[in-house]
């Protein structure tokens, strides 16, 4: 027969294990609630690269096509699409960001609004790297050279001289690059254009200068000179007609046919 007390013993001695096993392991509910609070944490801390990383898939996804559409609305001459097309360029190409600028000036240049097109095209050359310049001096000395024919054509020589002044100085700053013939700076002829337009340029100067100094030395020439007396003016009248009527006795009719014509310009 079993003593009491060691049946107490052992009764006690297992409660005492239950209790012990209960306190060391969690139950499942408990397990779940943790696991689900680390998830939470990591999507948290996970969550702006998941973001960042999905920005630049989408940038790098429709880049192709914002940059597809502004050359085929250049090409076919839509100004507003072109325009349009840079400024999306703006907000998607953030590496290359010259691209941007240089369509919004194509567009521009499209409108007839060189001034506006000379500011893109001057913040696109800051912003590109020298290797890949050349088209975008191009296009900037070329948007130069129109201001400066406004100018000119508007009779402001003082302003068209600065405009093609800064063309011909943003030629001479172009990159050795631009004038060779392997290099892929010049893959679209960019040296030759360079070249011609620094010759047109500097015609433009030179006739500009020569034609300021012969109009003010054609002024100067006009004011020294005054008008003859009256009677000096009928003494020369009277003298032009008795010689005329001279001449006119003295030539004849088949002398004046023989004569060869008299060469005169073309009206173009």
């Amino acid at each position: 027969m079993m003593n009491p007390r060691a049946l107490d013993k052992n009764q006690s001695a297992k409660t005492s294990a239950t209790v012990s096993d209960t306190t060391a392991t969690p139950d499942a509910p408990s397990l779940q609630a943790a696991a689900r609070h680390r998830r939470r944490k990591l999507l948290l801390i996970a969550a702006p690269a998941v973001l960042v990383t999905a920005v630049v898939a989408l940038k790098l996804l429709s880049l192709p096509l914002a940059a597809g559409q502004a050359a085929h609305a250049y090409e076919a001459g839509n100004a507003d699409g072109t325009v349009r097309a840079g400024q999306a360029l703006g907000v998607l190409n953030m590496v290359e960001r010259y691209k941007s600028h240089f369509a919004v000036g194509d567009g521009y240049v499209l409108r007839g609004d060189f001034a506006a097109a000379k500011e893109e095209f001057a913040a696109a050359l800051e912003l590109v790297p020298a290797q890949e310049s050349c088209k975008v001096r191009v296009n900037l000395v070329l948007t130069l050279e129109k201001l400066g024919e406004a100018k000119e054509k508007a009779g402001d020589t003082a302003s068209a001289m600065e405009f093609f002044a800064q063309g011909s100085e943003t030629v001479a700053q172009a990159p050795r690059d631009c004038f060779a013939p392997s290099s892929p700076n010049n893959d679209d002829g960019e040296g030759d254009a360079l070249r011609d337009a620094a010759k047109r340029l500097q015609d433009k100067q030179s006739a500009a200068q020569s034609g300021g100094e012969g109009g003010k030395e054609g002024d100067g020439e006009s004011e020294q000179q005054a008008p003859p007396p009256a009677s000096k003016m009928e003494q020369l009248q009277e003298s032009g007609q008795k010689a005329q009527a001279e001449r006119n006795k003295g030539e004849k009719m088949d002398e004046f046919l023989e004569q060869d014509p008299e060469p005169h310009a073309k009206p173009w």
